[in-house]
């Protein structure tokens, strides 16, 4: 299991997953968290409380609404227990893309270039002429340059 290609697997599905909130996020993380301290075995125990901590969830029902969510959109495995007082059970699907070839640099890590592809707050893509972005009604607090160009000495 590769860690960062794990992590890299699950940003890009979670990219296209609309359902996902930010309580299913740090729920997952702290899940992987823990598979990690499991080192990555097929299926780890998990204690509702120590979980609901590290996600920052308080609400039981949240937690357990958001533990089934990422059961049926296939996150985990998620196998609860009969009893309030036992440890429910975890598997976490495996996103490392280990088959993936990679190109773009010497070193072997994937070039992506995020530049180019900026979100406004509609939802829509801007594509950027001379690497500038684009401001739409945003003021400077600061009256600070924000076109800069950084390849002019000091």
């Amino acid at each position: 299991m590769n860690y960062i290609r794990h992590l890299r697997g699950f940003f890009d599905r979670l990219e296209e997953d609309a359902n996902m909130t930010s309580h299913h996020i740090s729920l997952y993380i702290a899940l992987f968290n823990l598979w990690n301290l499991n080192r990555f075995r097929e299926q780890f125990d998990v204690n509702r409380l120590d979980v609901m901590s590290m996600a920052r969830i308080g609400s039981r029902n949240t937690y357990s609404r958001c533990m089934k969510e990422l059961h049926d959109w296939g996150y985990i495995i998620y196998s609860p227990s009969a009893n309030r007082y036992q440890v429910s059970r975890v598997s976490c699907i495996s996103f490392d893309t280990a088959s993936e070839t990679t190109t773009g640099t010497a070193s072997g890590t994937p070039f992506i270039n995020y530049k180019n592809k900026i979100k406004d707050k509609q939802g829509a893509h801007q594509n950027l002429k001379n690497g500038k972005e684009k401001q739409f009604g945003k003021t400077n607090p600061l009256h600070v340059e924000t076109d800069k160009d950084y390849s002019e000495p000091l």
